[in-house]
């Protein structure tokens, strides 16, 4: 497909950029479909990109670079705006430019789409991925049932909730984590500056002195550290290293997950994260009145975990088929996993309040992993301390031992 530059007239406005089509002719008649007068038309130089199109450089910046934060901020403006009555092309525009760089050339883009008569879902899905699954299948319900702004503000409600459980698992290991670098920082000096010089003292008495066990015991690790250090710090490069690669295969990476789930103090919080996530996403989309199926469908696509998003796929067909959702909870390891989600969901079907129940379900699951993450920080703090502690207090019992043992030899 070929690439043209153009430049348009619209009222008193001038547009240009590049757009894509099959030749000239067409070129032109989609600009024509804007309306306005088409000053010129010409193909594009080689590596040019414009409005239309987006190179591989800024579509990863975008991914990486705007956060759900931003994108929560400006959904709930728009929300507000269209709330207020204002056209949707003006809400774009608005809040567009008062978005961060990145986000205001995404909203120029989707003003743009709109403008050429492209709904709001499929101009999302094509220049504004990082918007997310969720978002982009509330605002095609929203499109559908004429209550955008009520999606955009359902879409907004969802990244906060997930935004504030992932803040409470930040906070709650944030300490831990720079108590550990700054244990791992004395670890370091005490064997890079504060060991050897020990090490020397205690090889002159050994010569003359029987040295005690635990002096023998550090003279052996040091030799050991010294030797194989490189190879310890490789190590866990490695197995980190192995694990990111073992995860691009989708069974290994559901297997993965699945372990993960039971690995011993924080396979619950894991367990209760994931259940949080999808019993309140599948919750808000329902109440939203989005379909089951398209519910599950979506809630599926953006679990982290694969084991729950095959599990979820499971069900999915399951409820495809004619099934209950209850019973295909039961034919998965959901039913385990979340046994407070398949009781709550068996007596909501008949009730026909399975939404309220799933979002009952999540406080529950997110107040249990607030309990969870508190007492692991908790947990984590001191162990450090008696870790390291310990390695210091061997270090130094072990010098003074020899000492002791030098200086009876010395009588």
């Amino acid at each position: 497909m070929a690439r043209f530059q153009y430049k348009v007239k619209v009222g008193d406005t001038i547009k240009s950029g590049v757009l894509s089509a099959e030749s000239l002719h067409l070129a032109s008649v989609e600009l024509l479909k804007q309306g306005g007068v088409i000053l010129s038309l010409r193909a594009a130089p080689a590596g040019e990109v414009g409005v239309y199109e987006r190179g591989n450089f800024q579509i990863f910046c975008e991914r990486v670079l705007i956060f759900n934060s931003q994108i929560e901020l400006c959904l709930r403006q728009l929300a507000s705006l269209l709330r207020a009555g204002v056209p949707i092309l003006d809400a774009l525009q608005a809040v567009g430019e008062q978005a961060p760089p990145l986000l205001r050339k995404v909203y120029i883009r989707l003003t743009e789409k709109v403008k050429r008569g492209y709904s709001m879902k499929r101009s999302l899905q094509e220049e504004a991925p990082c918007f997310g699954e969720i978002t982009i299948g509330l605002v095609g319900v929203g499109e559908a049932n004429g209550t955008l702004d009520e999606m955009f503000r359902y879409s907004a409600d969802l990244m906060e909730r997930g935004r504030r459980v992932r803040a409470q698992i930040v906070q709650a290991f944030s300490y831990p984590a720079i108590v550990m670098i700054a244990a791992f920082g004395v670890a370091y000096f005490l064997v890079v500056h504060v060991l050897p010089k020990i090490i020397t003292f205690i090889s002159k008495q050994a010569k003359t002195v029987e040295l005690p066990l635990p002096t023998k015991i550090l003279l052996v690790t040091n030799d050991f550290i010294w030797a194989y250090g490189f190879y310890i710090m490789a190590v866990p490069i490695c197995l980190v290293a192995a694990f990111i690669l073992a995860r691009r295969n989708p069974a290994i990476c559901e297997r993965i997950d699945y372990f993960c789930l039971f690995i011993p103090l924080i396979g619950k919080a894991y367990r209760e994260h994931s259940n949080t996530m999808w019993c309140r996403t599948l919750g808000a989309l329902l109440k939203s009145g989005v379909g089951l199926l398209s519910a599950i469908e979506l809630v599926k696509g953006v679990m982290a975990n694969k084991h729950y998003a095959l599990q979820l796929h499971k069900i999915h067909n399951m409820v495809k088929q004619g099934d209950a959702i209850s019973k295909g909870i039961t034919n998965t390891t959901l039913a385990k996993l979340c046994p407070m989600a398949l009781s709550m969901i068996a007596v909501s079907e008949k009730s026909g309040s399975l939404d309220t129940s799933l979002l009952h379900v999540a406080d529950y699951c997110e107040e249990q992993l607030t309990r969870r993450v508190a007492m692991l920080g908790k947990f984590i703090e001191p162990a450090i301390f008696i870790f390291i502690g310990g390695i210091v207090g061997f270090i130094y019992f072990a010098f003074f031992l020899a000492m002791l043992a030098a200086t009876r030899s010395a009588i």
